[in-house]
């Protein structure tokens, strides 16, 4: 493991300069907004769980020599300066793994989470609409009716599933009633990403096929628990939905044990073509 051993050293840093242009100008040479953070990674050893940041929740391949395959879970704090002790400004919340056999190399997906008194005025959404999320997550009988299944195991960083990822495909209906006929379903997966808390980061995609609406809309973002209402990212579309960006306010609605959860999903779409 000599070749690889930057993967275990105590803290990994980047160094991030964030650029946001706004998409319907895409020739824009100045971004609208910018600034630099710094991000610190440390990894959990077996033995470090009080300042470990991330683990790695699934293991390498076989195929090549580079940690292939290996998938890493973090909430890493992001500070203003390069320095590990720093307050953090924001948290990074997602994951990363090592993708090719033949040279390190990561691919990253996360969510940058601010918690301060600036706030941005909402704009009036192009498209908005209600759907209800329902997940019935497999306990090993249930199959019939089950719409989701614990894929990865969680990690031993914690006492909160940290690690712990869960695929879906769960129908959305127009009302909170599991029997409705669904307008829509959620495919994608979410796992558990803090040792301390219960947290989650969700990627997935509202699937649509009806004489209504045909396309897709995916979304991602982290699903803090300590919030009343979370937003998620529309991040993108097709078909009816092409190219569409915007925000899901998610209202956990209610929860049967740990096998039943429903969610209120406030679509807003603030562009539209």
């Amino acid at each position: 493991m000599a070749q690889i051993t930057h993967t275990y050293i105590l803290c990994i840093l980047f160094s991030l300069l964030i650029l946001i242009v706004h998409s319907k100008q895409l020739d824009q040479k100045k971004p609208c907004k910018r600034f630099v953070v710094y991000y610190h990674d440390i990894l959990f050893n077996g033995t470090d769980a009080a300042n470990a940041t991330s683990a790695v929740a699934v293991n390498q391949t076989n195929l090549g020599k580079f940690n292939h395959g290996m998938m890493v879970v973090f909430d890493d704090p992001l500070t203003k300066d390069n320095h590990l002790l720093s307050r953090p400004v924001a948290r990074a919340q997602g994951f990363f793994f090592y993708d090719k056999k033949d040279a390190l190399n990561a691919w990253f997906a996360f969510t940058m989470v601010f918690n301060s008194t600036k706030h941005k005025d909402q704009k009036k959404p192009c498209k908005r609409f209600v759907v209800y999320y329902h997940d019935i997550l497999f306990n090993g009988t249930d199959a019939a009716n089950a719409t989701s299944a614990v894929a990865v195991n969680q990690t031993n960083l914690g006492k909160f599933n940290h690690g712990m990822m869960v695929v879906f495909d769960d129908p959305l209906t127009k009302d909170n009633h599991l029997l409705s006929r669904p307008v829509a379903r959620a495919q994608g997966f979410f796992f558990y990403d803090k040792k301390d808390a219960l947290n989650t980061w969700f990627a997935f995609t509202m699937v649509f096929n009806s004489t209504k609406h045909k396309g897709t809309i995916n979304i991602m973002g982290a699903d803090i628990f300590a919030e009343k209402i979370r937003e998620f990212s529309i991040v993108g579309g097709t078909g009816d939905f092409w190219m569409t960006r915007g925000i899901v306010s998610v209202t956990p609605d209610t929860q049967q044990g740990n096998y039943y959860f429903r969610f209120k999903m406030d679509v807003k779409m603030y562009e539209c073509y």
